[in-house]
């Protein structure tokens, strides 16, 4: 190999490696770019999740507390005292206060 030939090959390599260098940064920034989304994306998932949870703990919540009154509003006990019984057209003082605490 003649010595023209030979800073020709290395010139060339070294255009090659800084263009491999060049195309490393580019990965590298694109690689922080989508770790930051994917963080992000997590983070907006697990919020997500919470949401969700709560939400069906309150529907869950509201089904059990308009179960009680419409099971008092039929006529029946929903006090620990009588729970179940037929209130015959009484009011009661205690199932009232006990869905009044419950709705609270």
């Amino acid at each position: 190999m003649d010595r023209e030939r030979l800073f020709t090959h290395i010139s060339k390599l070294e255009a090659d490696m800084n263009h491999m260098y060049e195309e490393l940064q580019t990965l590298k920034e694109l690689s922080v770019r989508l770790v930051e989304e994917n963080v992000s994306l997590q983070m907006e998932k697990e919020n997500y999740e919470q949401l969700l949870a709560k939400e069906e703990s309150e529907k869950a919540k509201s089904f059990k507390q308009n179960t009680l009154n419409n099971l008092y509003d039929e006529g029946f006990h929903v006090c620990s005292i009588h729970f179940g019984t037929h209130r015959h057209g009484e009011d009661c003082l205690f199932c009232q206060g006990f869905l009044q605490h419950r709705n609270n």
